[in-house]
């Protein structure tokens, strides 16, 4: 889930790089509709969206048991700290705990430092022989 087109062509090189035929989403609400038909072997997400931001994309997927066991990777122009303080203000109000996410990509980091969480997230035999 990406807003910015260049952003979603960097993403889907990266990933068909990889083996694996993405599926690019402009912002939240039609990444949540994709995940109502379809169960991804990972989730790039970005945080600073339109319509549904992905601070509240990443609330709802941590809470909803159909979409919490789906590997995620925070991809974003947002420092994580800033990121981690959102997550600990929302749960101020939940009443299950939001778990921070186990991987946080900014998008200044290098390609091939993002092809290895990307290959941290989906288990091995998927890479090995897509």
């Amino acid at each position: 889930m990406e807003d910015e087109m260049d952003m979603r062509f960097y993403l889907m090189a990266v990933v068909r790089s990889l083996g694996f035929d993405p599926i690019l989403t402009r912002n939240g609400v039609e990444g949540l509709a994709v995940l109502s038909t379809l169960r991804p072997d990972l989730i790039i997400l970005d945080v600073m969206m339109p319509e549904k931001g992905g601070a509240l994309v990443y609330r709802e997927l941590k809470i909803n048991p159909l979409y919490r066991k789906i590997p995620l990777i925070v991809f974003s122009g947002v420092d994580f700290h800033s990121f981690a303080h959102y997550v600990k203000m929302l749960n101020l109000k939940q009443k299950t705990k939001i778990d921070f996410p186990k991987y946080y990509v900014e998008k200044s980091a290098d390609t091939d430092y993002l092809k290895e969480v990307i290959k941290k997230c989906i288990p091995l035999n998927r890479i090995d022989d897509p």
